[in-house]
């Protein structure tokens, strides 16, 4: 291994740039507008020009979860980050197939394939309550299907207690954008007034603290106590909006809460938020007590074209393009209806694909997902596998199952090629059960079969709350000459990018090989040694830099198993920017680094560099090659 000079420095750098297709240095960036600056010591130092940082799997007020749009463009202003691709669930967004019917005739209920259920809920002291599934009262406009829920509240006290019944779905479904959105839901006040009363709660989408309104979940409150008009009252982040209802008969109430949000809060863009909890309630207050029927449950907006949703969202986007000029917004979209996993698309011209069935539910037909690949190609796209060990997260399983996981996952990814992807998601500190180590040892069975994939390091984050202190944290960096698609597409696709954890590392990866050819290329040659130019700046005083070698002998399914050797250097020895490291290329091989704490954990690592001694069966892909 040899040391360098400043000069071979300066020279290694200014080879990396311009192999990155010859793309200008990324200039002055815009800053963050007094609204939304970052508070002091939360942000990055900054990388050099033609770095770009991404997030790359953010999820917001499409799908499940509470974030919100909003929530994430601060988190990414506060953090530094560069490029954010949305990436919401495709059937989320289309609502394909959600219940719109629920007929309350019982805790639980089946609309459209999925099942509906009702938990019980109370808050405050309670003298006595009850919730009870009555088959002998119903709305007239339900009656073809008998029976509501009753619910009854007294509370213990003057404080106001409360009784009722929370909805949920199958797959989180229940959970839905609020924009253009209208729900109805008949109701029989038996017994009400300003003290005790029937609700509907709403619960939306969590927001970061804005004109001087604490951080949280925005909630809407309809109560229904007798009055014949309607008013509207906010505390804080909570609204209240009483609705007319006459007390002994069934009532239609109707309501919207994109409106309603937007009254309360006009600062904010209410179409950015969504239904993330809605519970049907009696309140009662100083003893009083509180009775009703709630039944027929609808959840409509009105009809649209396939492709509104991500029209709507870039609406939003470019609204806060303006809040939050920093970041740059890219369109993404993860098709989830497809089988063995999920798949994030990239790219410049995303639309709503169709559904195989009528219901959320993924088609176990692996031709599905290599339909869905080719046409993310066939726009010019780029095709991501997401969380080979599934969506969950778990604590950690033993070694032992943490290792049959690995291997069996391996087999699968390897066995379909990866359904054709471009890119794998690698970097989760933990997903399924298993750890960031085996995550990559999956990379690596594929690299071993010369199955040229970008690994990417991603949070997957659905909350907007904690970007750099969740525990799933890591971010993608790019080699490419700006922050604009037509650079960062070519970048992924050639694997020219390093990712990690940003709390913990704020340096600088990258491979250099025989001076020629950058991070993420395959090469071919009959020398029996070769220079893998290893380029890692910004390290931690007290982090090493692990090299990782891997043979690439074509082993294929039968064999899921890595095939790697590790050579540890300390980061003192990258005091000058690089260590040239000689590879033993008598037998095909591949290499990539990772950056490790004391401790052993992972906190960056770069892509591999194949070096090849003949030209792989399937060719070297063109993006890969060393012109």
């Amino acid at each position: 291994m040899v040391r360098p000079t400043r000069r071979d420095v300066m020279k290694s750098a200014a080879a990396i740039t311009a192999l990155s297709a010859g793309r200008l240095a990324l200039g002055p960036q815009p800053t963050a507008s007094a609204e939304t600056a970052p508070a002091d010591g939360a942000t990055w130092t900054g990388r050099s020009p033609g770095i770009v940082s991404m997030a790359m799997h953010i999820h917001a007020s499409w799908s499940e979860g509470t974030g919100t749009m909003q929530a994430h463009l601060d988190q990414a202003t506060r953090t530094g980050i560069d490029v954010l691709w949305w990436t919401e669930h495709d059937f989320r967004m289309a609502e394909h197939g959600y219940p719109d019917e629920i007929h309350l005739n019982g805790a639980s209920e089946t609309v459209n394939g999925v099942v509906w259920s009702w938990a019980e809920k109370t808050t405050g002291k309670l003298a006595a309550s009850s919730v009870a599934w009555d088959k002998t009262m119903a709305s007239p406009a339900d009656a073809s299907v008998p029976g509501s829920v009753h619910l009854t509240a007294r509370s213990a006290g003057a404080d106001s207690a409360s009784v009722g019944v929370e909805g949920s779905a199958a797959n989180t479904v229940d959970q839905r954008s609020v924009y253009d959105q209208t729900i109805t839901v008949d109701v029989f006040p038996a017994a009400v007034s300003p003290h005790n009363y029937l609700t509907v709660k709403l619960t939306t989408s969590w927001r970061p603290a804005t004109n001087g309104r604490p951080s949280g979940e925005y909630t809407l409150t309809y109560v229904i106590d007798g009055t014949e008009s309607r008013s509207h009252v906010r505390h804080g982040i909570d609204g209240v909006i009483r609705v007319p209802a006459r007390q002994g008969q069934w009532n239609t109430i109707e309501l919207h809460p994109e409106e309603d949000l937007h009254r309360f809060w006009p600062d904010i863009d209410a179409r950015d938020a969504a239904m993330f909890n809605l519970t049907l309630g009696a309140v009662s207050e100083q003893e009083r007590p509180a009775e009703g029927w709630f039944d027929l449950l609808r959840i409509t907006r009105p009809p649209r074209t396939v492709n509104a949703p991500l029209e709507k969202q870039a609406e939003l986007m470019r609204g806060y393009a303006h809040r939050f000029p920093a970041v740059r917004q890219y369109q993404g979209l993860e098709v989830s209806l497809v089988k063995p996993t999920h798949l994030n698309w990239f790219g410049p011209s995303i639309t709503m694909p169709s559904f195989a069935k009528p219901t959320p539910t993924a088609d176990p037909d692996p031709n599905a997902a290599y339909a869905v690949v080719d046409m993310i190609h066939a726009t010019g796209g780029l095709a991501s596998y997401n969380h080979p060990f599934g969506t969950s997260h778990p604590a950690l399983l033993s070694s032992a199952q943490q290792d049959a996981m690995r291997a069996s996952v391996a087999a699968s990814v390897l066995a379909d090629r990866a359904m054709g992807c471009d890119i794998l998601e690698v970097g989760y500190p933990s997903r399924g059960g298993v750890d960031l180590d085996r995550h990559a040892q999956v990379w690596d069975v594929c690299s071993r079969n010369g199955l040229f994939l970008t690994g990417t390091g991603v949070s997957d984050d659905h909350s907007g709350q904690d970007w750099l202190g969740q525990d799933s944290n890591f971010v993608t960096w790019a080699h490419a000459g700006s922050r604009e698609m037509a650079d960062l597409l070519p970048a992924l696709a050639a694997g020219n990018v390093f990712f990690g954890n940003p709390a913990l590392f704020a340096g600088t990866l990258a491979l250099l090989v025989d001076g020629a050819a950058p991070m993420g290329s395959v090469t071919v040659s009959g020398a029996l040694t070769r220079n893998v130019r290893v380029l890692a700046d910004g390290l931690p005083a007290d982090s090493v830099v692990r090299i990782v070698q891997g043979t690439v002998d074509g082993a294929g399914p039968s064999v899921p198993e890595p095939g790697t050797s590790f050579a540890q250097l300390p980061a003192s020895q990258f005091a000058g920017g690089y260590v040239d490291v000689k590879v033993d290329t008598s037998a095909p091989r591949f290499v990539r680094v990772e950056v490790r704490t004391p401790a052993g954990d992972v906190i960056a690592l770069s892509n591999p560099v194949w070096l090849l001694r003949d030209d792989p069966a399937g060719g070297i892909p063109a993006t890969r090659q060393v012109r």
